[in-house]
């Protein structure tokens, strides 16, 4: 028997739709392309290969992709056999030989990928940018999204709340 911890399934389909969104945005905006993917319990990471961003670029970039978002796209699977072209513009090439699965999101992103995605990309919830740090001639980029980047901006706010609530005490 086995159970499916459906909350722990849905995060972790929003931050790799996110991730799908994301990358396909840094790609469009900056020419840049990802190089690869972490998935964690608590963070989620992309490398793209590309340094010396600035926070407007990473700005723009964000903006573009909760966009995505916003907009509220619908994803969808598209399977090829070995050998069957694939006219799609795909992001990047596929790594398997047997039957490829590309996920969709139609005339923003063309992946080949084996990974649970949400249905629509406003399931995804708000793409947050929350680090990024210069790696050699790469750029590791921190995000989360859906819940965690709720709870994320909850637990900030929270702390920028004590600090001005501490501060204005100060000066009364």
């Amino acid at each position: 028997a086995c159970s499916l911890d459906s909350q722990r399934r849905f995060d972790f389909m929003q931050q790799h739709t996110g991730q799908h969104i994301l990358s396909s945005a840094f790609e469009r905006e900056l020419d840049a392309d990802t190089v690869s993917f972490h998935l964690g319990d608590e963070i989620v990471i992309i490398d793209i290969n590309r340094a010396g961003l600035s926070e407007q670029d990473l700005r723009g970039v964000e903006r573009a992709a909760n966009q995505v978002v916003m907009n509220d796209l619908p994803l969808h699977v598209e399977l090829f056999e070995p050998g069957q072209p694939i006219p799609l513009p795909l992001r990047k090439q596929p790594a398997v030989s047997d039957t490829v699965r590309i996920v969709v999101v139609e005339g923003v992103d063309y992946s080949p990928c084996g990974g649970t995605h949400c249905a629509r990309a406003g399931e995804v919830g708000a793409i947050k940018i929350t680090r990024a740090e210069r790696r050699g001639s790469e750029t590791r980029i921190y995000f989360l999204c859906g819940w965690r980047a709720l709870e994320d901006y909850a637990r900030k706010d929270s702390i920028v709340s004590a600090l001005l609530f501490g501060l204005a005490t100060i000066f009364l």
